[in-house]
């Protein structure tokens, strides 16, 4: 690259900044978690009955055996070593999940219960949901930990599997983390 700009005109000689950028292509499996100043990870959960009419969460593992119709909570955790702003997150789902509100708009700013009487705020965002991801614009991102959750259900028969979430500051790039690749899901 650096080759083409010397051999290359002398207006392209005079650039005072070049941005080189390098993509590596790997199987699904291969790709592992990583981050700079943040982290994410997704984790999803098949929702079911309990006991006295509570609703039981069971995490989804690799090679998860699901039926169409089943209702799946995808739970996405972002940290972040500093607030950040102009953020994105872009989370891939597989092929037999769809959003159960399939509408793109505002979405979070609300309080999470946790425990001990204390309190997360799921940080404000734009929500695009695409055909095959979900996107989250976030103008200010908190420092620390921060959940969102994303209510989904089955609509397929086969075996699944989706790209790693990417969760990235549009204003400095280099603060970026991905997290590992979620397996493959079976349904019948």
């Amino acid at each position: 690259a650096m080759a083409s700009v010397y051999d290359g005109s002398d207006a392209v000689k005079d650039t005072k900044v070049i941005i080189l950028k390098k993509q590596w292509l790997k199987p699904f499996e291969e790709v592992k978690a990583s981050g700079n100043g943040f982290k994410v990870s997704v984790a999803y959960f098949r929702e079911l009955p309990g006991e006295n009419g509570n609703i039981d969460r069971v995490e989804l593992r690799e090679g998860a055996h699901l039926s169409v119709g089943d209702k799946v909570i995808a739970v996405y955790s972002l940290w972040s070593g500093e607030n950040r702003s102009f953020v994105r997150l872009s989370v891939p789902r597989p092929a037999c999940f769809r959003p159960q509100n399939q509408l793109s708009g505002w979405n979070g700013g609300w309080l999470r219960p946790l425990s001990y009487g204390f309190y997360s705020i799921s940080p404000y965002a734009y929500r695009e949901v695409k055909t095959d991801r979900t996107l989250y614009w976030i103008d200010v991102f908190p420092e620390d930990d921060s959940v969102i959750e994303e209510e989904l259900f089955v609509t397929q028969e086969g075996v699944f599997s989706s790209p790693a979430a990417e969760f990235e500051s549009l204003y400095a790039p280099h603060y970026r983390a991905n997290d590992a690749s979620s397996g493959r899901f079976t349904t019948e």
